[in-house]
């Protein structure tokens, strides 16, 4: 890919959501059932060796593309959120240095809640704000 230049980026999407954080994140918090909520994601599965490894990792199916794993760095449930990370796959191969966390805050108790999708990484151009952009429109449709 000759003449583009790789980059940071930061990318920070949220949603509102007309539902209590808590039941949010019911749905969203599991770190392997992304798959129920993203639409672009076909199936989250549990590697053969997580069993051996001290590390929690899933991986993910995105249809037509090679599966990619990403290891949880954190795991917050009360405090809503979680920090993951890409592990192994062509795509972090692709964009580097990929990180991110996902967060759910309330707004109004058992009423209207955000939440918010944080990414970093490197690549020549803006790799992630579509997918969650794709995911946060399935879970208006969900919520709202």
């Amino acid at each position: 890919m000759t003449g583009q230049i790789d980059k940071k980026w930061k990318i920070v999407r949220t949603v509102e959501l007309n539902s209590a954080a808590d039941k949010v994140w019911a749905m969203i918090g599991g770190f392997y059932t992304i798959h129920l909520w993203h639409p672009d994601i076909e199936k989250t599965e549990i590697g053969s060796d997580q069993t051996e490894l001290p590390e929690i990792r899933r991986i993910l199916t995105f249809p037509g593309q090679p599966t990619t794993t990403e290891e949880l760095i954190y795991m917050n449930n009360p405090g809503l959120c979680y920090h993951y990370r890409w592990h192994d796959g062509a795509w972090g191969r692709a964009i580097k240095e990929y990180h991110a966390e996902i967060r759910v805050i309330e707004l109004e108790v058992g009423k209207r809640c955000l939440v918010q999708w944080t990414g970093h990484f490197v690549y020549h151009e803006d790799g992630l704000t579509q997918f969650y952009e794709n995911g946060f429109t399935n879970l208006k449709k969900i919520f709202n």
